[in-house]
């Protein structure tokens, strides 16, 4: 199966618009290497229900093998790529890696909630599930997601669910048997929502 890293750098806010200004050229740099399947990234709006002011980014890059992702991890390329973004960081990035299904073809939303879940239990994973499948047939949409390709460690979930604008996120969730759905997922584990202004290059 496919796998994704997904990186949020912690760049700092003074930075922000040589981060941006470089970003084009890393795309270029990463489409071009034959290790990677493809690249999202975009600015993240939203966290758990209120707007985000300081600037954060997501970066996500898609590997057809668990071998590729750890080639590239460990290439000349990022190497170098890490030394220039020393210049924009204020600390380590949140990166995690992932295994998906085939990833969609189509172009993002113009709004992903990226939905994060970390649960200490690896028993809990099926009750996760189906409440997840639950809350998601609720609200009409399909989700793309997998589960931490690192064994050791919190067990985590990612799942990523397109959005025409806040008004229809918000709409989703206003009827009562779709909101408790909601909050009973929400109850069963660490719970991060990042919405995010995800492009596919």
């Amino acid at each position: 199966m496919p796998f994704i890293a997904v990186v949020i750098p912690n760049i700092r806010q003074e930075e922000k618009d040589n981060f941006l200004a470089s970003w084009p050229t890393a795309v270029a740099a990463m489409k071009a290497n034959p290790l990677v399947q493809g690249v999202s990234g975009g600015l993240i709006v939203g966290e758990n229900g209120a707007p985000v002011t300081d600037f954060k980014f997501m970066e996500i890059i898609a590997f057809q093998t668990l071998e590729d992702s750890k080639a590239f991890s460990d290439s000349d390329y990022i190497k170098e790529a890490m030394k220039k973004y020393e210049a924009f960081v204020a600390g380590p990035a949140q990166s995690d890696l992932f295994e998906v299904p085939e990833p969609p073809q189509t172009a993002p939303s113009p709004l992903t909630v990226v939905t994060y879940t970390t649960i200490d239990d690896e028993s809990k994973e099926p009750e996760v599930l189906k409440a997840w499948e639950a809350a998601s047939a609720l609200i009409g949409k399909k989700a793309f997601g997998g589960k931490t390709a690192v064994p050791d460690g919190p067990r985590m979930g990612i799942a990523m669910v397109g959005w025409e604008s806040k008004e229809e996120m918000e709409a989703a969730v206003a009827d009562p048997e779709t909101k408790a759905a909601w909050d009973y997922y929400n109850s069963l584990g660490k719970i991060r929502n990042l919405v995010v202004k995800l492009e596919n290059y």
